[in-house]
């Protein structure tokens, strides 16, 4: 997988050695990904930091050229259910996320045994990874305890 730099002219050689063009839209993306904290972004956002730097695109450029980067291995995608999903910077370490359907908050978590039964599970059925995401969904903490507030002890 290749591992993108942190300067636009090594991140261009790199998506050049990927095979791609190394557009401008290209460099502009993966350049922002780069910069930013870690974290999980939807293409609107991106799109909208981008532009917001002074770089022109639109918007189906960004999703376009997300796409090019998910296949390249620059950028791994999140799905979060049947229209909906962020990407991330792909650093190369292996994690699945929990994803609260309430707010929307994202926890990256990592599991030997997860990760053991993966390989295992594909072995069995003879399929060559090209690419995973694990993504278990449902109500954090904070949010349930919004829904259901504990109630006062009787004295």
């Amino acid at each position: 997988m290749p591992h993108p730099s942190s300067s636009p002219i090594p991140a261009l050689d790199a998506l050049k050695r990927a095979g791609l063009l190394g557009t401008a839209a290209q460099v502009a993306v993966l350049d922002y990904l780069q910069r930013t904290e870690h974290g999980h972004f939807s293409a609107e956002e991106i799109h909208r930091r981008i532009a917001a730097s002074g770089d022109r695109m639109n918007l189906s450029t960004t999703y376009r050229v997300l796409n090019q980067l998910v296949e390249a291995g620059f950028v791994a995608n999140v799905s979060l259910g049947k229209h909906h999903s962020l990407y991330e910077l792909n650093t190369g370490e292996v994690h699945d996320h929990l994803v609260c359907v309430v707010c929307g908050r994202i926890e990256e978590f990592s599991d030997p045994t997860i990760n053991r039964r993966r390989v295992a599970i594909a072995k069995k059925f003879g399929l060559r990874f090209i690419g995973k995401t694990l993504a278990l969904h449902g109500v954090c903490a904070a949010c349930a305890a919004r829904a259901h507030p504990p109630r006062p002890r009787a004295k």
